[in-house]
């Protein structure tokens, strides 16, 4: 509860807390880049555990699956699908097929 609640203020207040994880459960305090954009992937792609190809799989994320991105971590982006077998869970996915939209002013 302790690390709940002491997540949950340093999010209100913009703060980063770095903990270590046991490989099978890395999260998104593994980010160093913030995102927060709703997309999609753009293959069908691994939907890992952690930010790299040594990480377990969890199944496939679909060719236009809509998901959250949160952040990321080097090439690895840490995100949220919309739905399917995967709806509301947290994992990563290589950067490389994640849509990135074009900014325009």
């Amino acid at each position: 509860m302790a690390v709940a609640t002491a997540m949950a203020v340093s999010s209100v207040l913009g703060l980063s807390l770095a903990a270590a994880a046991p490989a099978s459960a890395v999260t998104g305090s593994a980010c160093t880049h913030q995102v927060r954009l709703d997309t999609r992937v753009t293959a069908t792609v691994n939907f890992r555990t952690g930010p790299g190809t040594g990480y377990t799989s969890r199944g496939l994320l679909t060719k236009g699956q809509g998901v959250y991105w949160a952040c990321y971590k080097g090439n690895w982006g840490y995100l949220k699908p919309y739905y399917g077998a995967h709806k509301g869970q947290w994992g990563w996915v290589s950067r490389t097929y994640i849509d990135v939209p074009m900014q325009t002013d």
